[in-house]
């Protein structure tokens, strides 16, 4: 835990990694389940994960977290409570389009409309989704099985009205299963194309291209945590696929 305020150097370390594993395997299925029972609200471990890392990387939160749980006699049980403090206070979140995660007057409509103006200083669709692409594929290895591409191009061309309920939806979009997805596996990519919690833009590929097409996600910490937690919960899921043919 003290390592992860030493700097950029962790978060591109096999400590990360193990990291992202910790909170999963101990926080994350058990602060999932405790905001269904009390809330009767769905959010989704990796949600729980991905919120966890962000909250640790950011600067603004990621110190005094850090320290906190180092002057604490059980770091993982306070590192607990403010993760379900967070998970409670995400419920029901409402959010923008994409669009409105831009923050940006004068935009289209919709960042699926045929294409941004680029007057407006934003980058162009294609570009944001070919970049977009790219960037997911480099932290997946069945990139030459499954068209992950197409999966991107439908998260652009479907940006979400409610964060909770977006994602959800995205679960049971039936050209998923088309293209080979299983539901836990489209969650994964939705977290980091349209962005996960605590905050989309944060974590968001799609804003980070709208406004930089020379954007490089290995610079920026809350990105390249969330496509390790990306890559993390599509290895999982894969197994589960697997079992669950095998059985």
């Amino acid at each position: 835990m003290a390592a992860t305020s030493v700097g950029r150097d962790f978060w591109s370390s096999a400590d990360c990694a193990e990291l992202v594993d910790q909170v999963d395997q101990y926080l994350s299925g058990q602060i999932s389940r405790s905001v269904r029972a009390k809330l009767g609200y769905a959010i989704e471990r990796d949600e729980v994960t991905n919120t966890v890392l962000v909250r640790l990387a950011e600067t603004s939160t990621g110190q005094a977290l850090a320290s906190g749980m180092l002057s604490s006699r059980d770091p993982w049980a306070y590192l607990a409570k403010c993760a379900g403090i967070w998970a409670i206070g995400q419920a029901g979140h409402r959010v923008g389009e994409l669009d409105a995660l831009v923050h940006l007057p004068g935009v289209a409509t919709s960042a699926a409309d045929a294409g941004i103006d680029p007057a407006h200083g934003l980058t162009p669709l294609p570009v944001v989704i070919e970049k977009t692409a790219t960037t997911v594929e480099a932290f997946v290895d069945d990139a030459a099985e499954r068209s992950y591409r197409a999966a991107v191009r439908w998260f652009a061309e479907n940006p979400p009205t409610h964060q909770g309920h977006g994602h959800a939806e995205a679960r049971r979009a039936p050209e998923f299963a088309r293209m080979g997805f299983a539901p836990d596996e489209v969650a994964a990519l939705a977290r980091v194309t349209w962005g996960g919690r605590p905050n989309m833009h944060v974590t968001s590929l799609f804003r980070a291209f709208l406004l930089d097409d020379a954007f490089d996600p290995h610079a920026s910490r809350p990105h390249r945590l969330a496509l390790m937690n990306m890559r993390a919960a599509l290895a999982r899921a894969g197994v589960q696929v697997d079992q669950g043919r095998a059985a």
